[in-house]
């Protein structure tokens, strides 16, 4: 290569200078473009911490500065929609396949009532839920109050109840016997699947009633060949494909199975303590009424009455109240919180064989006369039944309402996870054409 070719090649001063200015440019614009990125990214990753992290760590109420996380919200509010969910499914199956056989109209209503009753508890779940949690709170409090707590092996035998597997019987080793000890089984045990129950309308009359007994399920005469017993690796087995078919339905851990089981046990012992507290005796009345379809009705009872008729004839011959009429209206003894307030207030403010006004309440119109009240009087064994069963109802009935307890909500309709709001979706009713 000629002489004069090389001495080409090489860069001038100008040329230099000219090379450094441009690569000074191009590292500040990749640093411009590199922190736009950055700025960017920071800001996308804020916006994915405050919608996935940030509003799920965000309280949805606080019970007494302890914080319900929406969180811990969503998770039961996914579980519990899909429970019902899955109940409204299988009674709408029902409904089909028994179609329209009119010897089987006695199921239909009932597939249909319980259709109508899980939609309402779909529709009022996500707020009503929020409630339920609110208490579980109080419940968790009062127990630790109470030093009342539920060990980790409780829980274990919940799951193992539901998945239908029995601890086997240590065999006795030989030696003295044992001093026999009373052990106390619980009355109410909570499933894995605990679910928002609303409170019933009263859809009935006012006769107290006696709530029908839940059979306890004892041992019974086992037919031969007895079915083998499942063994601890096939438990193990069953729960681990119903927790992973929990977990993908609904996205619920077995943590979170665990801490709701917990809760429910929670309110089995809290339950048994307020109920061993409920006294055996109270204020109580005697009394016997006439129920009328109208207010001019009762009108009419109320003239008869004035002019002498027997009460008892008069409820047999006009009382709309099938339970009681032929007993001549006889209501037997009742305590206070057993009537509804309407009926109640009226009825422990009158004398003994004093005659009521008419009295309207949601069943009708009511004549009313008293016919005993005793202030300390032995509750029968169905209303002592019935005032330990509530005496846990009211202790939360109290405690939401107890301005002690500070209880604040931050509800929004935001918070509802999307698949929750597709179930809800079905019981939306489209706008009626103009």
């Amino acid at each position: 290569m000629p002489k004069g070719d090389k001495q080409a090649l090489q860069e001038t001063r100008k040329q230099k200078i000219r090379r450094a200015h441009e690569e000074r440019q191009e590292r500040v614009l990749y640093l411009s473009l590199a922190g736009v990125a950055l700025v960017v990214a920071l800001i996308l990753g804020f916006g994915y911490y405050q919608e996935n992290i940030g509003k799920l760590d965000a309280p949805i109420a606080t019970v007494n500065g302890k914080t319900i996380s929406v969180r811990d919200y969503q998770t039961q509010l996914r579980y519990n929609a899909a429970n019902l969910n899955a109940q409204l499914q299988q009674a709408t199956l029902n409904l089909q396949q028994i179609g329209s056989d009119p010897t089987l109209a006695f199921l239909q209503s009932s597939y249909q009532q319980q259709q109508q009753q899980i939609a309402m508890q779909l529709v009022g779940l996500p707020r009503g839920l929020l409630e339920t949690m609110i208490e579980d709170e109080l419940v968790r409090q009062e127990a630790a109050r109470r030093n009342i707590t539920v060990s980790a092996d409780e829980i274990d035998q919940e799951i193992e109840q539901y998945i239908g597997y029995y601890r086997p019987t240590p065999s006795p080793t030989a030696g003295p016997s044992p001093t026999p000890t009373n052990t106390g089984t619980p009355t109410l045990t909570p499933t894995v699947t605990p679910t928002y129950t609303p409170s019933p309308t009263p859809t009935g009359t006012l006769t107290p009633t006696t709530p029908a007994a839940t059979p306890t399920i004892g041992p019974t005469d086992t037919p031969y060949p007895t079915p083998t017993l499942m063994s601890y690796q096939d438990y193990l087995l069953q729960k681990k494909n119903a927790l992973d078919t929990i977990a993908k339905q609904t996205q619920v851990s077995e943590s979170d199975i665990r801490k709701m089981i917990e809760t429910a046990l929670l309110r089995s012992k809290l339950q048994k303590v307020f109920a061993a507290q409920v006294a055996t005796s109270t204020e109580q009345i005697h009394a016997r009424h006439i129920l009328a379809n109208t207010y001019e009705d009762a009108l009419k009872v109320e003239d008869r009455l004035s002019q002498g008729e027997d009460f008892a004839k008069l409820a047999q011959e006009l009382s709309q109240d099938t339970g009681t009429k032929d007993e001549g209206g006889d209501l037997g003894w009742f305590p206070r919180g057993a009537m509804v307030k309407e009926f109640e207030d009226p009825v422990f403010a009158l004398q003994v064989n004093q005659i009521s006004q008419p009295i309207t309440t949601t069943y009708g119109v009511h004549i009313i006369q008293v016919t005993g009240h005793e202030q300390n009087r032995e509750l029968e064994p169905s209303a002592l039944a019935r005032a330990q069963s509530a005496a846990l109802t009211d202790w939360l009935n109290n405690a939401s309402t107890n301005p002690n307890n500070k209880i604040e909500r931050f509800y929004k309709d935001a918070y509802v996870p999307p698949e929750v709001k597709k179930i809800l979706a079905q019981f939306q009713t489209s706008p009626t054409a103009p």
